[in-house]
């Protein structure tokens, strides 16, 4: 395996650590947060089922400092949660 660079970008972003995959999860949960509003029939209802999705899309694929972000954290936490092994103590 060969390492690389910090200084060598190896996706195309559009504001660091936000690419085109992101973008598109976004626009993604935009489409279905519209496709939402047509369940409600109340300003506010509608407002809150638009905007939910979204927000929690842009919240989860956010950039950390760290360069990881809040899904990949989520998903390794429950990756650990599903493999760790119960030990029981015998008597």
């Amino acid at each position: 395996m060969y390492l690389i660079p910090k200084n060598i970008k190896i996706k195309r972003e559009i504001f660091k650590g936000f690419g085109l995959i992101e973008l598109f999860a976004m626009a993604l949960s935009l489409g279905i947060g519209f496709l939402l509003t047509y369940l409600s029939k109340e300003y506010q209802t509608k407002i809150l089922l638009f905007s939910i999705l979204p927000l929690t899309t842009f919240i989860l694929l956010i950039p950390l400092p760290n360069g990881s972000t809040a899904l990949k954290i989520l998903l390794k936490f429950i990756k650990y949660r599903i493999r760790q092994q119960n030990y029981k103590l015998k008597n």
